[in-house]
């Protein structure tokens, strides 16, 4: 049985995707990375980003994780403005 481990650029995608679009917006403001490279990356055209500019992403993923960041109200706090 091999383990493979999923490549951070990888997680990071499907941690996107799996927020969805729609959180886009609140995630950019939170992290304070660019809405227009959440979507490219997400989207495919930016394949190989700078650590630097993930960074925020897997940090700001990590706190969900732990219970810090509710992705839920944060969905909800951008509808309402």
């Amino acid at each position: 049985m091999t383990n493979t481990i999923e490549p951070i650029a990888d997680q990071l995608k499907r941690r996107l995707r799996e927020a969805g679009a729609s959180r886009f917006e609140s995630i950019s403001a939170h992290t304070g990375v660019a809405l227009s490279f959440i979507r490219k990356f997400v989207y495919g055209s930016r394949e190989n980003p700078r650590v630097q500019t993930i960074q925020p992403l897997l940090d700001y993923f990590a706190a969900v994780d732990r219970g810090e960041i509710d992705l839920g109200r944060e969905a909800k706090e951008a509808a309402h403005g």
